[in-house]
């Protein structure tokens, strides 16, 4: 018997298990002893629910009654198990934590990286996610950095450890901040403060911004030049302040993926820029 949760939960014969695998591109399937144990699970998956529908579904099989599908696919009976389907086929194990928010930010996104605030070594980077965030951190006393960054920059990949690991050091002292800037919601920011390229380091003094970043790429680096910040030194026409690294050649910061729930609010804010879109098919 199987239990699937789309706003409510229905037992599904057995059979039908490989047809909802195939007609549903994003399946996450929790399995469990009995229904007792999967309950924890079951609470954050109504949770999760609302917010991917019609973009994933979420599945519950009690092998204390399936016994014969948890054999055949392999499941563990003795023990909770969140396994991730895509397009038909067994894509990988969920190693998210166990909350709303992680969950549907896997839904949304199943290939995807795990996003830099849930890493573990990331807990002491203040994580920006939106505007008002920004505004806030503004408003606290420590001087504040802020890395405004991109999910797929290569450069920005590199530096977020390492940055983490100055975050730690500083703990107390300043303040070390990331923002998401690739998303929709998130495009005004990046207007306001001109980022250009990936990732751009702005320096913050009582909610004023003073300077870009201008030193190197260590941990070491980082913490002494916030001991004595300093503006960049000029540029020649072939350099630009507003990025740490030199911006990717592949000229990804330029496209925007849109869907049904950020198209209208895109095309609205930038109507004065000129927008080329690409309509297609996965």
């Amino acid at each position: 018997v199987i239990y699937f949760t789309y706003g409510y939960e229905s037992p599904i014969e057995e059979k039908d298990f490989k047809k909802l695998l195939k007609q549903n591109k994003n399946v996450l399937v929790l399995c469990s002893p009995n229904d007792q144990s999967a309950k924890p699970i079951l609470q954050v998956f109504k949770q999760v629910e609302p917010e991917i529908k019609g973009r994933g579904l979420l599945v519950h099989i009690n092998c204390d009654k399936g016994k014969k599908l948890c054999k055949k696919f392999k499941f563990d009976t003795n023990t909770l198990e969140l396994r991730h389907f895509q397009d038909g086929d067994f894509h990988k194990v969920y190693d998210r934590a166990l909350t709303a928010k992680s969950m549907i930010n896997f839904m949304l996104d199943p290939s995807g990286e795990m996003p830099w605030d849930e890493e573990e070594l990331a807990q002491n980077v203040l994580h920006l996610n939106q505007a008002k965030d920004l505004e806030q951190a503004l408003k606290k006393p420590l001087p504040l950095l802020v890395m405004f960054y991109a999910p797929w920059c290569g450069h920005c990949k590199r530096l977020k450890p390492i940055y983490a690991e100055a975050a730690t050091d500083v703990r107390g002292k300043y303040i070390l901040a990331g923002m998401n800037v690739d998303k929709v919601e998130n495009y005004r920011i990046r207007r306001q403060f001109n980022i250009t390229g990936f990732p751009t380091i702005i320096y913050f003094e009582k909610g004023e911004e003073k300077f870009h970043y201008s030193g190197g790429h260590t941990k070491d680096d980082i913490i002494n030049w916030l001991k004595n910040p300093q503006p960049p030194k000029e540029q020649t026409d072939e350099e630009t302040v507003t990025e740490f690294f030199p911006i990717d050649n592949d000229n990804s910061s330029y496209i925007v993926h849109l869907d049904d729930a950020t198209f209208d609010a895109f095309i609205t804010e930038n109507a004065q820029s000129p927008i080329l879109t690409m309509f297609y098919a996965p």
